[in-house]
């Protein structure tokens, strides 16, 4: 058989289920999923030692076409529409899924900032957290049904997580 014509190996199984519009934290920044399908591009996570790097994104796909989502709002306002398989790191570093989440939950979160750093009250940020004392945690405000419709997956080498513009850590393969 020649090399052209030999059948490409399956993507790995996906752990994720982004909605279109969810944002995903690039080497160029917040990027919509909908927008990396199809490509590969370094993200955001945490490594093995805890600090911050970048590991390649690939095999960006749509993996479902009509799949049940939620729109998620964490106590700092931002907003993520996620499938209700998906799955996210809580602080104890558990698995949990996007349709088991409720106000309160705690996600592992990215920006590992000192205990007693307070965000400066300047317009950068959302009126709800300036002065306040950062809290290790992407905590969950809310949870409300979406629309169901297509939902994407990926693989990340060697750490098989990656953070979302969202704040909170994500798996995207076992």
């Amino acid at each position: 058989m020649a090399f052209a014509e030999k059948p490409k190996a399956p993507p790995a199984p996906t752990l994720s289920r982004l909605g279109a519009s969810a944002l995903v934290e690039t080497i160029d920044g917040p990027v919509e999923i909908v927008n990396l399908a199809g490509k590969a591009m370094p993200v955001l996570t945490r490594l093995a030692d805890g600090s911050l790097g970048f590991r390649m994104m690939r095999e960006v796909r749509m993996v479902e076409e009509e799949a049940q989502q939620v729109v998620l709002t964490n106590t700092d306002g931002q907003r993520v529409q996620v499938g209700v398989d998906h799955v996210f790191v809580d602080v104890t570093g558990k698995e949990i899924r996007a349709g088991s989440l409720v106000a309160g939950n705690r996600l592992e979160p990215s920006w590992p900032y000192r205990h007693d750093y307070v965000v400066p009250d300047t317009p950068e940020y959302q009126p709800q957290v300036r002065g306040r004392t950062w809290s290790r945690a992407v905590t969950i405000a809310g949870v409300e049904p979406a629309t169901a419709g297509q939902v994407f997956g990926m693989a990340v080498n060697q750490t098989k997580t990656y953070f979302l513009t969202f704040g909170s850590l994500s798996r995207a393969q076992e």
